[in-house]
């Protein structure tokens, strides 16, 4: 299920956003949406509950190609991460959020 999220940006980056959207034959919600995938580790929003990090197969294959390279790149996510408990509640405030 897809819902609406507004986003308040500056006047000159939403229309950077929007000619870049273009130029990728993309929308903006679509690039932002694929930016919070990888933030939370979720590319193709399978692994929200486990928060398990996708293996390579699981990369969507309509990402777009600056993305991949940065998956690529990347690599899988780490799952033990030592984080302090500020870090931890804060991780775990926007999963709950973007979810």
């Amino acid at each position: 299920m897809k819902s609406k999220l507004t986003l308040r940006l500056d006047d000159r980056l939403k229309e950077r956003a929007k000619e870049l959207a273009k130029e990728r034959g993309t929308s903006v919600s679509k690039i932002v949406e694929d930016y919070f995938r990888l933030l939370l580790r979720e590319p193709n929003g399978s692994n929200s509950e486990t928060g398990s990090a996708p293996d390579k197969d699981s990369i969507p294959d309509d990402l777009p190609p600056r993305t991949r390279q940065m998956v690529n790149a990347l690599g899988p996510a780490t799952a033990d991460l030592d984080l302090d408990e500020d870090t931890k509640a804060w991780v775990d405030a926007m999963h709950d959020k973007h979810k």
